[in-house]
């Protein structure tokens, strides 16, 4: 009999490192706000920032997983899981590529806010993807489903911004940024390859690291669920 892999959903080392993921990303978000309000940021502009919407999902995702059991979710949950921890590490990524100043790349004297959700909770929730199979084996064409959400806010944030404040979340969706829209195919569609690339590498490993720990696992693969009928400065996200 094969002997089940122990990081498991269940496995105390697991709960643990989820509950420090959700701290860490509550806390984050927590002194966010406590900024916003004290130097009158908007609402509406930072909860407009993929960084801050990733990590909220990261937050709603960890909860989730802590509070049911692998066999309780809908057999679309192990997509969530892999989109969302696409998102949250790309966000780590593109920043520290595009958007992070030269001396915070590898400076650990940022704000804590910054150093969470853009590096801390990033490879955090990319180790519980890496080290935690996923229930159901994942099918790699199906994650190009995954960039509906990047794609969407892609043109959300455009219309808002060409259309009703011309306010735009990062300098890679900003015409004036690149001398106008056509100024825009290079950069937003370098973003857009890393997304597709990155999310392509994620369901990849997540199908490589897939394991069925013996006949439970097979039964939950082939039944049908009970519940089936997403910045400039240290300070900004």
């Amino acid at each position: 009999m094969r002997q089940r892999w122990p990081l498991h959903d269940r496995a105390v080392p697991v709960v643990a490192w989820r509950i420090v993921i959700v701290l860490a990303a509550v806390l984050a978000e927590a002194w966010n706000i406590v900024n916003m309000v004290r130097d009158g940021e908007p609402p509406t502009e930072h909860f407009a920032y993929f960084t801050v919407q990733a990590n909220i999902l990261v937050i709603i995702l960890m909860l989730w997983m802590l509070r049911s059991r692998e066999e309780h979710r809908p057999r679309w949950f192990d997509h969530v899981r892999g989109a969302i921890t696409a998102y949250i590490v790309l966000t780590g990524l593109v920043y520290a590529v595009l958007l992070a100043q030269p001396d915070e790349v590898w400076s650990w004297s940022i704000e804590y806010t910054n150093a969470a959700q853009h590096r801390f909770i990033p490879w955090m929730v990319g180790l519980d993807w890496l080290l935690v199979p996923t229930a159901r084996r994942i099918r790699v064409s199906r994650a190009a489903w995954w960039m509906a959400y990047p794609i969407g806010y892609l043109v959300a944030s455009w219309l808002r911004g060409g259309l009703i404040d011309g306010w735009f979340p990062y300098p890679f969706l900003d015409p004036g940024e690149h001398g106008g829209w056509a100024g825009l195919v290079g950069p937003t569609g370098q973003v857009l390859l890393a997304f597709l690339i990155g999310i392509l590498l994620v369901a990849t490993v997540g199908r490589l690291r897939y394991r069925a720990p013996g006949p439970a696992a097979a039964s939950l693969d082939s039944s049908p669920s009970s519940t089936s009928s997403r910045p400039y400065s240290n300070s900004s996200p």
